[in-house]
């Protein structure tokens, strides 16, 4: 849905380190900024949660309004007389209404009814984010006044994100700021400005997009986005001496939906099937043919950004390759 960017800088005493990371849909980005808040700084402090709690409580109302909305486009059968009324009034509410426990009620009711649970079995259809339903089996949590967001909830929230937020934390003794710009298509302009001085590019794109078109345009599915927008950014003029570090996120579900969803839909000189392993070697390998540049040197992790020990040790990979390729260049080794 969204293409995103995020700058990492590193700076130390002898050494300044820069590295963009990058993406193309809801490839899980912001969910890795927030695993470096959390792991490198003192994560989220009370006031934080407070914010992310007031972004999930419209979340909440985006996603049932987006399923009745839904509900009405297709043949689905109409709402039953008893349950139609709080439809209505589901329907006509405001995206920053406060959540209440009568509120929460009232929405789990519509989202638990038949028609929208038929509906939702199709969710990427409408662009709503896997973690709809984990939201929903939680909203009696968040009616309750003293309830604040948990790390998970954190990670699993939407944000589209706009404008530049920046993040900064220590690690083996240099310092970080990690700077997160905003990336729908017509946000992308805006990368050029931290194009110079690059030591590495971290791209992030989702397994489990492959099935999947973009919000702004149903015309395009969101891997062949993120193809394309690899493509670029691997032959920029800019990086052409930069490494780059691609993460393939988004695992977990992959593995889910690989069995359901036929790869060979989208790529259709695939025949691996639905084992996991071959599915996962033919999208690296169309991620790498991308790259003119044979010689260029691209490193590949299979991640999930909602597991922070998975993502605490690929950091640290990454971090110690970029320290032992940049620090014998600048002489510091």
């Amino acid at each position: 849905m969204y293409a995103d960017d995020l700058i990492l800088i590193m700076k130390g005493p002898l050494i300044s380190l820069k590295i963009n990371l990058e993406s193309a849909g809801e490839s899980g980005k912001s969910t890795i900024a927030k695993q470096m808040k959390l792991i490198h700084g003192n994560g989220f402090t009370k006031q934080e949660r407070k914010k992310y709690q007031r972004l999930i409580e419209k979340n909440y109302i985006y996603y049932i309004q987006t399923l009745i909305e839904a509900s009405k486009e297709s043949n689905i059968e109409n709402f039953d007389s008893e349950l139609l009324d709080i439809v209505k009034e589901v329907e006509a509410l405001e995206i920053d209404r406060k959540m209440t426990k009568d509120l929460a009620e009232k929405i789990q009711k519509v989202w638990e009814s038949e028609n929208l649970q038929k509906i939702y079995d199709r969710f990427e259809s409408y662009h709503l984010p896997e973690s709809t339903e984990y939201f929903f089996n939680k909203i009696e949590d968040f009616a309750k006044e003293d309830y604040l967001p948990t790390d998970e909830d954190i990670f699993k929230s939407r944000n589209q994100t706009t404008g530049v937020t920046q993040i900064e934390f220590q690690s083996s003794g240099q310092n970080f700021t990690i700077i997160d710009v905003g990336g729908q298509r017509n946000e992308r302009r805006k990368w050029i400005n931290h194009f110079e001085n690059v030591t590495a590019v971290l791209f992030v794109t989702s397994l489990s997009e492959y099935n999947q078109v973009l919000f702004e345009d149903e015309e395009v599915n969101r891997m062949n986005e993120s193809l394309e927008l690899f493509f670029e950014q691997c032959n920029s003029r800019w990086f052409n001496d930069v490494d780059f570090i691609l993460f393939l996120n988004k695992m977990d579900l992959f593995e889910k939906k690989i069995s359901a969803f036929p790869l060979k839909e989208l790529f259709s000189e695939y025949d691996g099937g639905d084992d996991l392993d071959n599915a996962k070697e033919f999208i690296k390998q169309k991620f790498l043919e991308q790259s003119k540049n044979k010689r260029k040197t691209i490193y590949t992790h299979f991640t999930t950004a909602t597991d922070t020990k998975m993502v605490k040790n690929v950091f640290n990979i990454i971090r110690d390759i970029i320290l032992n390729k940049t620090l014998p260049e600048i002489g510091y080794i």
